[in-house]
């Protein structure tokens, strides 16, 4: 991949164009997911994982319009929120201000948080897929060896990603649909995942996916979008871990705990810890 001009394209920057072309626009992401089931889901198991809130803080790493975070702002976590893309942050910096939280936000990718923030976090949390947006083997590498970095001794790591072996035997792969009423309008929205060898992305290829989202205001309309992820497997997740010194303490297979296990599970939910 090359710039206008002939120039690489640095791996960090790809997996920002690649979440931006998915997520082109922040409130149209907002639209497509049922925020309510999803924080049900979502914040117990995050706030038993890092505990009572702490000194330092947690990282939320490709917040998105930052749902998540102002939720654990509200039960009094310390909450930074970084994500590629302005578009996002400007409704993230809304849903904040709406709510009260009192959450700091970072504009940089995953492969420069160390640039960005000081280290000493007791958690970092990467959920919805985002880290199969870093597009590449090795823009995901980067950004595991970042979040560790951002951590503090004993700090701990909260990822959550699609389990994508499984899908690959289905053809096209089809998720959803999600129903969402906006404004008393239903928009229903599902994404078709298809996967393609690619070994300028990594081992596993490349998986194109598509968000499609339907509703009718007097008429039907359409919208879609789409863009390229890396379907990274749980024994790569589990390499880039240890070789960024972290210690891999529990796989989930959905947020009720369930095991993990890579033939069935529809999801991967990894936690790890800093040892060094």
């Amino acid at each position: 991949m090359h710039a206008p001009g002939g120039s690489p394209v640095p791996n960090s920057t790809r997996g920002d164009a690649a979440r931006q072309a998915v997520f082109h626009s922040a409130e149209w992401y907002d639209r497509s997911i049922n925020w309510q089931a999803r924080l049900e889901r979502e914040i117990p198991l995050l706030c038993e994982v890092f505990g009572p809130p702490g000194r330092g803080g947690l990282l939320d790493a490709g917040c998105g319009t930052a749902r998540q975070a102002v939720a654990l702002a509200e039960r009094g976590y310390r909450v930074t929120g970084a994500d590629s893309s302005e578009d996002m942050l400007e409704l993230a910096r809304r849903q904040a201000a709406n709510s009260g939280a009192d959450v700091r936000f970072v504009c940089c990718p995953y492969g420069r948080l160390t640039d960005h923030l000081e280290p000493g976090f007791d958690g970092v949390y990467c959920l919805g897929n985002s880290l199969a947006a870093a597009a590449s083997a090795e823009g995901v590498g980067l950004a595991i060896r970042n979040f560790a970095a951002m951590l503090r001794p004993e700090g701990r790591l909260f990822v959550q990603v699609l389990n994508f072996p499984p899908m690959r035997g289905q053809s096209p792969c089809v998720k959803g649909p999600r129903v969402v009423t906006v404004d008393g309008i239903e928009h229903v929205s599902i994404r078709t995942y298809h996967f393609h060898p690619d070994p300028a992305a990594g081992p596993e290829g490349r998986v194109e996916v598509v968000n499609t989202t339907l509703w009718n205001d007097g008429t039907w309309r359409r919208r879609s979008r789409s863009g390229n992820l890396y379907p990274l497997t749980s024994g790569e997740l589990i390499e880039w871990c240890r070789a960024a010194g972290l210690e891999v303490c529990e796989r989930y297979g959905a947020y009720d705990r369930t095991a993990f296990d890579p033939a069935t599970s529809s999801d991967l939910l990894l936690i790890a810890q800093r040892t060094v």
